[in-house]
Protein backbone atom coordinates (compact mmCIF):
# COMPACT_ATOMS: atom_id res chain seq x y z
CA UNK A 1 0.00 0.00 0.00
CA UNK A 2 3.18 2.53 1.01
CA UNK A 3 5.10 1.86 -2.28
CA UNK A 4 1.13 2.44 -4.19
CA UNK A 5 0.78 5.52 -2.32
CA UNK A 6 4.58 6.93 -3.20
CA UNK A 7 4.17 5.52 -6.78
CA UNK A 8 0.66 7.59 -7.17
CA UNK A 9 2.21 10.58 -5.77
CA UNK A 10 5.23 10.69 -7.84
CA UNK A 11 2.78 9.86 -10.82
CA UNK A 12 0.65 13.16 -10.02
CA UNK A 13 3.36 15.64 -9.27
CA UNK A 14 5.61 14.67 -12.05
CA UNK A 15 9.05 14.11 -9.94
CA UNK A 16 10.11 11.80 -12.44
CA UNK A 17 12.65 11.83 -15.52
CA UNK A 18 10.59 12.56 -18.70
CA UNK A 19 12.60 12.08 -21.65
CA UNK A 20 10.30 15.06 -23.67
CA UNK A 21 10.92 17.96 -21.62
CA UNK A 22 13.45 19.33 -24.04
CA UNK A 23 16.14 18.78 -21.96
CA UNK A 24 17.40 15.31 -23.45
CA UNK A 25 17.34 16.34 -27.33
CA UNK A 26 13.82 14.40 -27.76
CA UNK A 27 11.03 16.86 -28.78
CA UNK A 28 8.81 18.20 -26.39
CA UNK A 29 5.80 16.56 -25.47
CA UNK A 30 3.09 16.73 -22.87
CA UNK A 31 3.44 14.44 -19.86
CA UNK A 32 0.94 10.92 -19.65
CA UNK A 33 -2.55 11.36 -18.10
CA UNK A 34 -1.65 7.55 -16.67
CA UNK A 35 0.76 5.68 -15.45
CA UNK A 36 -0.45 3.05 -18.31
CA UNK A 37 -0.24 5.61 -20.76
CA UNK A 38 4.02 6.19 -19.47
CA UNK A 39 4.62 2.64 -19.81
CA UNK A 40 3.39 2.64 -23.04
CA UNK A 41 6.51 4.56 -24.18
CA UNK A 42 9.21 2.54 -25.54
CA UNK A 43 11.85 5.40 -24.37
CA UNK A 44 10.46 5.28 -20.37
CA UNK A 45 10.31 1.31 -20.94
CA UNK A 46 14.42 1.36 -21.69
CA UNK A 47 15.32 4.40 -19.41
CA UNK A 48 13.10 4.28 -16.98
CA UNK A 49 11.59 7.09 -15.02
CA UNK A 50 14.68 7.10 -11.88
CA UNK A 51 12.01 7.46 -9.63
CA UNK A 52 9.91 5.49 -7.09
CA UNK A 53 7.76 4.90 -10.08
CA UNK A 54 10.62 2.08 -11.23
CA UNK A 55 9.84 -0.24 -8.33
CA UNK A 56 6.51 -2.44 -9.25
CA UNK A 57 6.50 -4.47 -5.74
CA UNK A 58 7.92 -4.69 -2.39
CA UNK A 59 9.29 -7.61 -1.05
CA UNK A 60 9.68 -8.11 2.81
CA UNK A 61 12.01 -9.63 5.56
CA UNK A 62 13.81 -12.74 4.52
CA UNK A 63 12.23 -13.00 0.54
CA UNK A 64 14.08 -12.99 -2.15
CA UNK A 65 14.68 -9.55 -3.64
CA UNK A 66 13.19 -9.11 -7.36
CA UNK A 67 15.11 -6.77 -9.87
CA UNK A 68 12.59 -3.36 -10.03
CA UNK A 69 10.92 -4.54 -6.31
CA UNK A 70 12.01 -2.36 -3.33
CA UNK A 71 12.86 -4.33 -0.07
CA UNK A 72 13.63 -3.31 3.47
CA UNK A 73 17.11 -2.80 4.88
CA UNK A 74 18.58 -5.45 6.64
CA UNK A 75 19.00 -4.73 10.57
CA UNK A 76 22.52 -4.91 10.22
CA UNK A 77 22.51 -1.82 7.69
CA UNK A 78 19.96 0.17 9.61
CA UNK A 79 22.17 0.21 12.57
CA UNK A 80 25.28 0.53 10.65
CA UNK A 81 23.62 3.75 8.39
CA UNK A 82 21.00 5.52 11.19
CA UNK A 83 22.44 3.81 14.57
CA UNK A 84 19.22 2.43 15.34
CA UNK A 85 16.48 -0.08 14.20
CA UNK A 86 14.48 2.52 14.42
CA UNK A 87 15.59 5.81 12.69
CA UNK A 88 13.39 8.79 12.73
CA UNK A 89 12.91 11.15 9.73
CA UNK A 90 16.04 13.16 10.97
CA UNK A 91 18.20 9.97 11.24
CA UNK A 92 17.34 9.55 7.50
CA UNK A 93 17.53 12.81 6.26
CA UNK A 94 21.07 13.42 7.97
CA UNK A 95 22.36 9.72 6.84
CA UNK A 96 20.73 8.90 3.54
CA UNK A 97 23.41 10.02 1.40
CA UNK A 98 25.54 6.71 2.98
CA UNK A 99 22.65 4.67 1.73
CA UNK A 100 24.05 4.66 -1.60
CA UNK A 101 26.60 2.93 -0.42
CA UNK A 102 24.47 -0.26 -0.04
CA UNK A 103 21.96 0.19 -3.41
CA UNK A 104 22.59 -1.64 -6.60
CA UNK A 105 21.12 -0.60 -9.88
CA UNK A 106 17.78 -1.80 -10.70
CA UNK A 107 16.70 -2.00 -6.97
CA UNK A 108 15.08 -0.44 -4.21
CA UNK A 109 15.07 -0.32 -0.59
CA UNK A 110 12.70 0.91 2.01
CA UNK A 111 12.43 1.65 5.38
CA UNK A 112 9.76 2.50 8.00
CA UNK A 113 10.62 6.06 9.91
CA UNK A 114 9.44 6.27 13.84
CA UNK A 115 7.92 9.43 15.74
CA UNK A 116 7.48 8.77 19.09
CA UNK A 117 8.88 5.18 19.10
CA UNK A 118 5.91 5.04 16.81
CA UNK A 119 5.86 4.13 12.49
CA UNK A 120 5.42 7.14 10.85
CA UNK A 121 6.04 6.88 7.48
CA UNK A 122 7.96 5.02 4.93
CA UNK A 123 10.91 6.18 2.64
CA UNK A 124 11.80 4.56 -0.38
CA UNK A 125 15.36 5.05 -2.10
CA UNK A 126 16.70 3.46 -5.12
CA UNK A 127 18.84 3.15 -8.28
CA UNK A 128 17.62 2.70 -11.69
CA UNK A 129 19.44 4.71 -13.74
CA UNK A 130 23.25 6.42 -14.66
Amino acid sequence: MALRVAREKTFREGDYYWPYDGRWGLPERPRPDSEDELWEDEVVQEDLTHSVLDMFGASQVGQEQEILDAAPLSPEIMREVFGSERPTRADYDRASNAMWDVLRNGYGKYVVLYRDDAPDEIAFIGVTGD
